[in-house]
């Protein structure tokens, strides 16, 4: 019998998720979504998660304007810092999740900023002091959690890679289904990895597929794309393996028969950020792949 009490488990830590400062991939121009960047060591990231939100109409039409001028480019949402004395706290992803903070303050960015040199402790690249946002102090809604997904270390990678397709009307994208597995034994210092962050958007959405199925979000795998090399060891590729404009082949909960999907732009293709830092160096093939934010935006400290 199990009994459940404090008495036997006061050394046991407490599971918490501390608030911070997240990144979001942006996709859509009808209806937005932004994806969460994902870290397998870092307690505060170690999900994947899509949202549907909303943006006051003057933010949602600087956006849109932004995106027709740069139809290829990255555009990141980050929660803004903790400022006091404007009522502005962090949040953290279970916030989000769980309903609890269904708005929150944010700023928008075009890419991502190499880090000075040196880099600084901590070096966040989205950090007010090193950049300047493209829309400022937006009030965001989270009108729908699409997708949340918490990682589990012991779950192995799949021999073809898993993707979630989700999306709206005509608009559709893919977030590839992450693993992050533990690589290490009980008496060495945990990494995590191996897998790769993928954020792409679709040429159209698939006629296959039915608008509800479209806005809950599928389950597909990518047959024609080995995951695992022939010892069962985890693939990483220098970049993503398919192109804008070509057809993908998918199958629909990892079965027959082959549905095709075309592909539209990457937005993102990390390897680097995800994975444990201490096995990036060691690893061949890790990359990172996002527009470089352009030096109008970039901010020098004093």
């Amino acid at each position: 019998m199990v009994h459940f009490g404090h008495g036997h488990h006061e050394d046991v830590p407490p599971v918490i998720n501390p608030p911070h400062q997240h990144a979001f991939i942006l996709t859509g121009n009808d209806v937005l979504f932004g994806t969460h960047m994902t870290q397998y060591h870092c307690e505060i990231h170690k999900y994947q998660m899509v949202l549907r939100l909303g943006l006051p109409p003057e933010a949602r039409q600087a956006l849109r304007d932004l995106r027709r001028r740069n139809p290829t480019a990255t555009f990141v949402l980050c929660n803004a810092p903790a400022d006091p004395d404007r009522g502005i706290t962090l949040l953290s992803v279970p916030d989000i999740a769980s309903g609890r903070r269904p708005t929150f303050t944010g700023n928008i960015f075009f890419g991502f900023r190499d880090p000075p040199e040196p880099a600084p402790d901590g070096w966040f690249p989205w950090d007010l002091s090193w950049t300047i946002p493209m829309i400022e102090d937006v009030e965001v809604t989270v009108e729908r959690v699409v997708l949340f997904r918490p990682f589990a270390h012991h779950e192995p990678p799949p021999p073809h890679p898993s993707y979630f397709l989700f999306g709206h009307g005509t608009e559709a994208h893919m977030t590839n289904l992450q693993t992050a597995g533990l690589l290490t034994g009980p008496f060495d210092a945990p990494r995590f990895g191996i897998d790769y962050d993928h954020v792409t958007s679709l040429a159209e959405a698939p006629q296959w597929l039915e608008p509800a199925m479209l806005e809950a979000g599928i389950v597909v795998s990518l047959p024609a794309i080995p995951r695992l090399d022939a010892d069962g060891h985890p693939i990483i590729l220098p970049d993503a393996p398919f192109a804008p404009g070509e057809m993908v082949e998918t199958l629909y909960r990892g079965m027959g028969p082959v549905r095709r999907v075309k592909a539209g732009p990457r937005w993102l293709w990390a390897s680097v950020v995800c994975n444990s830092p201490e096995i990036v160096g060691d690893t061949p093939g890790m990359s990172f792949h996002i527009t470089k934010m352009p030096g109008e935006y970039w901010k020098d400290r004093p």
